[in-house]
């Protein structure tokens, strides 16, 4: 009897042992083949091979740009742009819209000469709003270019807040801008393209700031703000107050820790200088 409680020892402990030695060996396995397994804690793989220059770095206190542009059909944070798809019409009443619309209103500013007849190489057109598709894609994050900058083109240079489209100083043969082209503007700023009716701002938008001459009114493509025409302390700036670039740096209500900014102007160049600060983004229409 002795001898058979031995030998039945034995074999239940070799068989303890050959399943413990077997538990570890597969176990070794797990770890060294299962990526997705390390020391007890789920990770997952990377597997974008695209476009890893973009990272999403956004962050629960970040600006609220759906809120902010509340003008745009839709604004979409993608990594570290903004994407803002905008049919550019204005939320103001102006006389250039069709006289059918609800927001048409006869011109109420005071510029005497105030027409809505634009006359250019021989043709007369009576610009009326018309809507727009316009996608432009900006930095959240935005830093100032080194080296050369880039100069601003005809078109789009940017977007206003109610979703309206801002171009530079410049006319379409690329003369600074003058009273004819101002004489052709509604009381807040802005008039149509007599080709396509979109309607775009050149200087401050007076509906923007009518409440506020230090408040935010939108945003060039190279990603940093504009604003009225007062600093945070009160003060009206004119362009010698500025860098070449029509902007300075200093905390905003948006950015308490200070960013780089662009000013509107009563003087030339009004908005921007003809080149971003910053790399800009792309504009589509």
């Amino acid at each position: 009897i002795f001898n058979l409680q031995s030998i039945m020892k034995s074999i239940i402990n070799f068989l303890a042992l050959s399943t413990l030695y077997s538990l570890i060996i597969f176990s070794s396995c797990g770890d060294d083949d299962d990526p997705a397994v390390s020391n007890g804690t789920e990770t997952t793989e990377d597997t974008n091979t695209e476009d890893t220059n973009i990272e999403d770095t956004t962050t629960d206190d970040a600006l609220d740009f759906a809120t902010l542009f509340y003008g745009a059909e839709r604004v979409t944070i993608v990594g570290n742009f903004v994407e803002i798809n905008t049919l550019d019409l204005p939320d103001h009443t102006s006389p250039f819209y069709p006289e059918s619309d609800p927001l048409y209103a006869a011109y109420a500013g005071d510029n005497a000469d105030f027409s809505t007849v634009i006359t250019a190489g021989g043709q007369t057109f009576d610009p009326e709003i018309a809507e727009q598709n316009y996608t432009l894609i900006i930095p959240i994050n935005p830093a100032a270019k080194s080296g050369s900058k880039s100069s601003t083109s005809g078109g789009a240079i940017g977007v206003a807040l109610n979703g309206v489209i801002i171009y530079n100083q410049y006319n379409g043969a690329n003369e600074l801008l003058d009273d004819l082209e101002f004489n052709n503007t509604d009381e807040y700023n802005g008039h149509p393209t007599p080709n396509t009716g979109g309607y775009h701002y050149h200087k401050e938008p007076l509906w923007l700031t009518s409440s506020d001459k230090s408040a935010l009114v939108g945003y060039l493509l190279d990603g940093f703000p504009i604003y009225g025409p007062e600093d945070e302390s009160g003060n009206t700036l004119a362009t010698a107050d500025l860098d070449e670039y029509h902007g300075h740096t200093s905390a905003t209500a948006e950015y308490p820790d200070g960013i780089y900014h662009y000013h509107c102007t009563d003087d030339a160049p009004w908005i921007n200088g003809g080149e971003y600060y910053g790399t800009p983004g792309t504009v589509t229409q």
